[in-house]
């Protein structure tokens, strides 16, 4: 036995730790918590003057121009020239409806022009006629004037004459006569160039009737034409073609929803701010905002314009405030955004799509 003990009986001890093992280690993290911490102040601080001198909000959305594409005519659709989500511009035929009916409606009312025409053309010719009998009427009333007026010098000299005894009585009844008859005369003549007068004004009266019928008869042309026309149904705007429900064979009804255009590039955004935030918001003041669609990518534009209601204003049924349960609700006001520039191809931005919206307000 070994009273004192043995040192070979004991545990052995555990060797002493490195003394720069763990050092390192607690220094490693505290550096980065450190630089955790400064980049969270950094952020903070960054974040804080943003909002400070901005107001944004993510009750956003692209809004354009969605234009439908309605038939002038009714008939049957003989072709549809696009499908859905096709690129039109401006101008380009969609839909062709038969248009024969309206061919036969141009043929008739251009002939109906030209018996229009050749009735204004006889009424002219008229006229014309009348015009020249009226001045040959005039002539001889200008002619008998003439005669009755040697007629009347004639009869005075007679009539001096035969008191000097210089003619005889039947010399003197005989100038009497012809007097008499150049009265006559100049009366029946006078009588002849008003009745001629009369129909250059009948003439003349016909002739703006026919030309009140031709051009008559020549609008209805031209709206028949018109009509004819509005056989090819044309894009009113650029942009791409949806909600496509019309097919060859169907029958199409004036104002009948065909189809609609979705611009692509006269598009702008619609910022639902609440009224806490338009204090120092006013139209020009620059502006940016990110698509969902498009995550990092900043458009830039300007406050265009502020809406004179509440969104609530233009709801279908508007609350009532004059209620006795009332709870005041911080309301919402749309804000126009315009875009800065066009977006480019590899990021459209299309109506209905959601985006953040900040507005520099100082």
């Amino acid at each position: 036995m070994n009273p004192a003990g043995n040192d070979s009986t004991r545990a052995p001890e555990a060797a002493p730790a490195s003394p720069g093992g763990s050092g390192t280690r607690n220094t490693i993290v505290g550096i980065v918590a450190a630089l955790g911490v400064l980049a969270a102040a950094v952020y903070g601080v960054h974040r804080w003057a943003f909002l400070r001198g901005h107001e944004e909000t993510d009750d956003a959305q692209v809004e354009g121009d969605i234009s439908p594409v309605l038939p002038r005519v009714s008939g049957y659709v003989t072709s549809v020239l696009v499908k859905d989500n096709e690129h039109v511009v401006a101008g380009q035929p969609l839909v062709i409806i038969d248009s024969r009916d309206l061919d036969l409606r141009d043929a008739e009312a251009e002939a109906a022009l030209q018996s229009a025409n050749a009735d204004r053309m006889t009424a002219e010719a008229s006229l014309a006629a009348t015009r020249a009998a009226d001045a040959t009427a005039g002539a001889n009333v200008a002619t008998a004037l003439v005669r009755q007026r040697k007629a009347r010098h004639d009869l005075e000299r007679d009539g001096n004459l035969f008191k000097t005894g210089a003619i005889t009585d039947s010399q003197l009844s005989d100038t009497q006569a012809a007097a008499d008859t150049a009265d006559a005369l100049l009366a029946a003549s006078q009588s002849e160039a008003r009745s001629a007068r009369s129909l250059v004004d009948v003439a003349s009266a016909r002739v703006a009737a026919a030309k009140t019928q031709a051009a008559e008869k020549a609008a209805a042309l031209e709206y028949a034409r018109l009509q004819k026309s509005y056989s090819t149904v044309p894009a009113p705007i650029s942009g791409l073609v949806s909600r496509k429900n019309v097919e060859p064979g169907q029958l199409v009804q004036v104002g009948q929803n065909l189809l609609s255009i979705a611009s692509d590039t006269d598009v702008w955004v619609v910022g639902n701010f609440k009224e806490t935030q338009l204090t120092d918001m006013k139209a020009g003041q620059p502006a940016e905002f990110e698509a969902d669609s498009y995550p990092g990518v900043t458009f830039k534009g300007k406050v265009d314009s502020i809406s004179g209601a509440t969104g609530a204003r233009f709801a279908l049924l508007p609350p009532d405030n004059a209620s006795g349960n009332f709870v005041k609700v911080t309301q919402r006001i749309p804000v126009k955004v315009v875009l800065a520039q066009e977006p480019d191809a590899a990021h459209p931005l299309r109506p209905g799509m959601s985006v953040d919206v900040a507005v520099q307000v100082r």
